[in-house]
């Protein structure tokens, strides 16, 4: 795993930040709502997680199991295969900055309205750079790269995304998936992303171990 270049700043250097002055053009509700979130907010660390190595994964041949696992294929009651799906591969290759700022306007604002269809343009309404901005959620996954917009405009994408799971299955439970990864027992309020990175921490030493061809 590689770390990530990233913007860091404690809490403090970030409270006055004038993206996270919120207009009194707002409602008072809204107001409130959007302050009381940023203060939360603000006692959060904001983990960066690390990038991935693919070059890792190559010698210690996990990426071929790996990229089964990122690759969804939306097919037909036939077996016919109609549509690809590559977002994660792609999430998994993003590579920028991150900046606490624009996380903390983000979250502290972001809204979603999940009765409404996903092209529809006002289903989710954020800030970011101190400008109000609404898009849909084609538009979101667009711009964070999960689909292309070719992609968007395939006549069998609303179809995929129908086929699209929703809500968390039935036979989910965190205490089992957070053993599997870490190896600890599950507990909100102490949960942290760097128990996992021991995981992996623990599958490069290994890997420097395996011989090299070439």
């Amino acid at each position: 795993m590689a770390r990530r270049t990233q913007r860091t700043n404690p809490p403090e250097d970030v409270i006055d930040h004038h993206f996270l002055q919120f207009p009194q053009t707002l409602n008072d509700a809204t107001w409130a709502c959007c302050v009381t979130n940023l203060s939360l907010l603000l006692t959060k660390e904001i983990d960066i997680a690390p990038s991935f190595d693919w070059e890792l994964a190559t010698r210690t041949r996990l990426a071929a199991l790996i990229q089964g696992f990122l690759q969804y294929t939306h097919s037909d009651t036939s077996g016919v295969d109609l549509f690809v799906c590559q977002g994660w591969a792609r999430l998994f290759k993003v590579q920028e900055p991150v900046y606490r700022e624009f996380l903390l306007e983000f979250y502290a604002t972001v809204s979603y309205d999940p009765r409404k269809a996903p092209d529809d343009r006002t289903a989710f309404a954020f800030r970011l750079g101190g400008v109000s901005r609404e898009c849909s959620v084609i538009e979101l996954a667009t711009r964070v790269g999960i689909y292309t917009t070719d992609e968007t405009r395939s006549v069998h994408f609303p179809a995929f995304l129908a086929d699209c799971l929703t809500e968390r299955p039935d036979e989910y439970n965190e205490n089992t998936f957070w053993a599997e990864i870490t190896g600890a027992v599950y507990t909100p309020s102490t949960a942290r992303g760097g128990i996992i990175r021991v995981v992996f921490r623990r599958e490069e030493e290994v890997s420097s171990r395996l011989p090299r061809h070439g």
